[in-house]
């Protein structure tokens, strides 16, 4: 287990399963998990299935990244008549996603103060590998990807990438509204900040111009009925709204879930393309 896992233990959170580079250091990826599993039963199917076209699973194409899988803890799911389940935050509605907003509020606040802890963590340790917060990605699917975008704008320092795979912005409608006919690019960050400083009170808060730097790539399946195709649209609209430089890829024919090798491959030639380099 590496020095990282082993320092960062917030209350009730398990250590992440990190699976370390085989080759020298010098890239961390954060991934999180969707709905009712964890980071060692989503990050061991995924570095299995993950397969790009040649074949190769993410460790042997990105040999110096070290992959890290944090856990959500065991939470009541409003939307599963309040059965007990690893989330990152409780859901009121599969259908609507606006649907009962501020019951999710508890557990935004205390996975982001978690994972923002784990994010600086992380970083201290490549700082002293000598390399900076631009060489860490976070990697989010489905609620995981909720969740990740949720950190990134409430208290990440700039990162090298985001990616987000079948997920939504959690609050999106009143993002959106706060920064509607704001012309200037700052104001339209600052009316959002506030507003979700206000939304979750209790985040680490974020004042970063360079957060909103951070490349970001999305990408979701047409046929997803669980979480809707619009949602990740509409995520997408809002980033770019704020200013971010923001990839999209529709999957035609992909439900929830991740298309393998295509949407791989596109990752990876994202990631590639900010530094993180094989």
């Amino acid at each position: 287990m590496s020095e990282t896992s082993s320092r960062v233990m917030a209350p009730n959170h398990p250590q992440p399963f990190v699976v370390p580079p085989s080759k020298p250091h010098t890239h961390t990826i954060i991934l999180l998990h969707g709905l009712s599993t964890d980071g060692v039963s989503f990050g061991t199917d995924f570095l299995k299935t993950a397969t790009n076209s040649r074949g190769h699973t993410l460790p042997q194409a990105f040999p110096h990244v070290k992959f890290l899988f944090p856990s959500g803890i065991p939470r009541r799911c409003t939307a599963f008549g309040g059965k007990l389940m690893n989330a990152w935050f409780d859901v009121s509605s599969i259908a609507d996603r606006t649907h009962g907003e501020d019951a999710q509020v508890d557990g935004l606040r205390e996975s982001t103060i978690y994972l923002c802890k784990l994010i600086r963590e992380e970083v201290t340790l490549l700082k002293r590998l000598g390399h900076d917060s631009e060489h860490l990605a976070m990697w989010g699917f489905s609620q995981g990807c909720a969740m990740g975008v949720w950190v990134l704008l409430n208290g990440c320092p700039r990162l090298g990438a985001f990616v987000g795979m079948s997920g939504w912005l959690p609050f999106r409608r009143q993002v959106d509204e706060v920064m509607e006919g704001e012309e200037d690019q700052e104001g339209r960050w600052l009316r959002a900040l506030d507003y979700m400083k206000r939304a979750v009170p209790g985040c680490p808060g974020s004042k970063n111009r360079a957060v909103f730097a951070t490349p970001v790539f999305l990408g979701h399946g047409m046929q997803d009925v669980k979480v809707r195709t619009q949602w990740g649209e509409e995520m997408r609209d809002s980033m770019k709204g704020l200013g971010m430089d923001v990839t999209w890829i529709g999957y035609e024919d992909l439900e929830h879930w991740y298309e393998v090798p295509r949407e791989i491959d596109d990752i990876s030639d994202f990631l590639r393309g900010n530094g993180f380099e094989p």
